[in-house]
């Protein structure tokens, strides 16, 4: 009977028309590959976010809900708190918000109550998790009687859940369990893609293999080895965390800096591995922000970190296996100085762009 009750009332909640102030609405779609986290609230209750008026006129136009949706996005990620299999997530990229009016049409302040506008987290999943819980931690700056009517949907059926600031979480459980040899197949796989894909990894190896010697290419393989197992373990694990802003500035540092060694110092000095391993902590850290958006599975945690780690390290293989030849190759002729310090340039050049983009916030290309 109180399902019935709660169903009712999140159905009668979410018709525009019968919107009361002090309510919003969330719902979770879980899916196979993606699972999407929808938050709904009038334009008053966004206002108490982050200012949206921003010239004063009392009306708000797309322009200005636009401006103000990074400020929205980071409001909500600081204050709704996601776990994907019982382990602490991140949401992931944030969609652009619905408009509650005509394209050209601005809102009236007068309207900000009855106006909604809806945010949307994707967040790509290997496999669907076997849980997810939400957390809402605003209801202190928002108002004491602000209520959250939400909804799990799974495998078309809808779950109805309240929040409040009395039972401010609700823990859903899909009871989905994945296989162990697909579980280590998939973040096998995830692993090498990643190292390909992660075009900063790729160039702060590819940083790196300038060195002539090979005992000097295997030392500078395992202490990135050895260093970003530490650190990804150490943070999938939840012993140690970093924001994921700094970790990706710190990684566009190393390639900057890696670079630009290459331009005025002999890479086979023998240092380069304990270069590579301290730098290969932070990369560590970035693996892991993969894995944490994705949301690490409670059961056979351990297996697929490992697949995830082996991954990572047969892409790394694979990248020195062609990269290095090809530079020793090149090394032999008389314009390999030159070739060296082209490439370093081009590298640090990469790497500055991608500094300048993460530490600031900035989009430059």
């Amino acid at each position: 009977m109180r399902n019935l009750r709660l169903l009712a009332l999140f159905f009668a909640a979410c018709i525009a028309s019968a919107h009361t102030p002090d309510t919003s609405y969330s719902k979770v779609k879980i899916a196979a590959e993606e699972v999407t986290f929808t938050f709904t609230y009038d334009l008053a209750t966004v206002g108490r976010m982050t200012p949206l008026d921003r010239n004063g006129d009392q009306q708000l136009t797309r322009d200005e809900l636009e401006a103000a949706t990074p400020a929205i996005g980071a409001y909500l990620r600081q204050n709704i708190f996601v776990e994907l299999n019982e382990r602490e997530a991140a949401f992931g990229a944030l969609a652009p918000p619905t408009w509650a009016a005509a394209d050209h049409e601005a809102i009236r302040a007068a309207e900000f109550s009855q106006r909604l506008v809806t945010f949307t987290f994707r967040n790509p999943v290997l496999h669907a998790p076997d849980s997810v819980a939400l957390t809402f931690g605003f209801f202190e700056r928002l108002g004491e009687r602000h209520t959250v009517l939400g909804s799990f949907v799974w495998n078309g059926q809808e779950n109805p859940v309240i929040f409040t600031r009395f039972e401010p979480d609700y823990l859903f459980d899909t009871g989905y369990r994945v296989p162990a040899f697909e579980q280590f197949q998939s973040y096998l796989w995830l692993g090498v893609t990643h190292i390909f894909l992660g075009y900063d990894h790729v160039a702060f190896l590819l940083a790196l293999f300038f060195v002539r010697r090979f005992r000097e290419l295997v030392k500078i393989v395992t202490a990135f080895t050895v260093a970003h197992t530490l650190t990804l373990a150490l943070a999938a694990l939840g012993v140690v965390s970093l924001p994921s802003r700094v970790v990706e500035a710190a990684i566009a540092a190393s390639i900057v800096y890696v670079a630009a060694e290459n331009l005025w110092r002999d890479p086979d000095t023998g240092h380069r591995w304990r270069l590579t391993f301290a730098f290969g902590l932070v990369h560590g850290f970035g693996f892991a922000t993969v894995l944490r958006e994705l949301g690490l599975p409670s059961e056979g945690l351990v297996r697929c970190l490992l697949s995830f780690n082996l991954g990572v390290e047969l892409g790394q293989l694979a990248i020195a296996a062609i990269c290095w030849p090809i530079l020793m190759r090149i090394g032999r002729f008389p314009w390999a100085g030159r070739f060296r310090i082209a490439m370093s340039i081009a590298l640090l050049a990469l790497g500055t762009v991608w500094l300048i983009e993460r530490a600031f916030a900035v989009r430059l290309f």
